[in-house]
């Protein structure tokens, strides 16, 4: 950052080095090293407002109802939820995630080619996969 004085003293001129990128459908500052310069706040009630991580909950959450035998299908399942069964299919493949990639989403640090249309679309097995498909070191 660097700030200075107009020839007349009058104004004051700063600039702040950041770009702006979208996360999850929202506008970011970065910082010049790529970091968000800070992170969104989120109180303890309420639900992250970063669709890739309200996705992971949800993933993680519909997987725990079919293990815990709540639920016998995914196609009960979509109907308790009141979704499409083939989005609650593809949402479960999340649960397949790196947990570099997990993190980085929690954190709110992920490069922009990671976004919940490219999720949806399809995840490796593979977590090294993963890491090349997304640009993400995974291990």
């Amino acid at each position: 950052m660097n700030a200075h004085l107009s020839e007349d003293g009058t104004i004051l001129h700063i600039h702040i080095p950041m770009q702006l990128r979208r996360r999850g459908g929202r506008k970011v500052i970065l910082t010049p090293d790529g970091h968000p310069a800070a992170p969104p706040a989120a109180s303890n009630n309420a639900m992250p407002d970063d669709p890739l991580v309200r996705a992971l909950v949800k993933a993680r959450r519909w997987q725990g109802l079919l293990e815990s035998g709540e639920v016998a299908t995914i196609k009960e399942l979509a109907e308790k939820e009141g979704v499409e069964k083939s989005y609650l299919a593809k949402l479960l493949k999340l649960n397949i995630l790196a947990p570099a990639i997990v993190e980085a989403i929690l954190r709110g640090d992920y490069p922009d080619s990671l976004s919940l249309e490219k999720l949806r679309a399809g995840v490796p097995l593979e977590w090294e996969e993963q890491g090349d498909l997304f640009g993400m070191q995974v291990s």
